[in-house]
C-alpha cells in the first residue's frame, strides 16, 4: 500500500494558491466592464444595480447623447437599454473595499519585499545586529 505525504512546501504552496484565488475573484468586482480595469471611482447604476468607473461610464453617456442614442448598460447580459448620468450614484462602500483591498496588497507586498510596514530604524552604530 503505498502512502502520500505532502511535504510543508506543498502545503504553503496550495495556500498560496487559495489566496491568489481569493484575491483575484474579490478583485473581479472591482473590475470596471468598460475599461477592464480597476475602478477609480465607481458608480452604480440605481436601475439595473451595475457599477463602473465613472469617468468612463460618463464618456459614453456624452458620446452617445451626442450621437442622438440611448446608452445601453454595458455588463454582458443586463437588459437595461436607457442609461442615464441621473441614474448613477458614487457607490462608497466599494471605493472603500477597493482601497482598503490596494492598502492590504501594498503592504503584503512591502512585506515580502523585505520593507517593514511601519517605521525604518536607522542604525547608526557599528556593531549593530539589525541589517538597516
Amino acid at each position: 500500500m503505498a502512502v502520500c505525504h505532502q511535504s510543508d512546501n506543498d502545503n504553503e504552496a496550495i495556500e498560496q494558491i487559495d489566496e491568489d484565488i481569493a484575491v483575484t475573484q474579490s478583485q473581479m468586482n472591482f473590475i470596471c466592464p468598460i475599461t477592464q480595469m480597476e475602478m477609480k471611482r465607481p458608480v452604480r447604476n440605481k436601475v439595473c444595480g451595475h457599477t463602473y468607473d465613472e469617468d468612463a461610464i460618463l464618456k459614453i453617456i456624452q458620446t452617445r447623447k451626442q450621437q442622438k442614442k440611448k446608452v445601453r448598460c454595458p455588463k454582458i447580459g443586463c437588459s437595461h437599454a436607457d442609461v442615464k448620468g441621473s441614474d448613477l450614484v458614487p457607490d462608497e462602500a466599494l471605493k472603500r473595499a477597493i482601497d482598503s483591498q490596494n492598502k492590504q496588497s501594498w503592504s503584503t507586498l512591502e512585506k515580502s519585499a523585505g520593507y517593514p510596514a511601519a517605521t525604518k530604524k536607522i542604525c547608526y552604530e557599528r556593531s549593530c545586529e539589525i541589517s538597516c
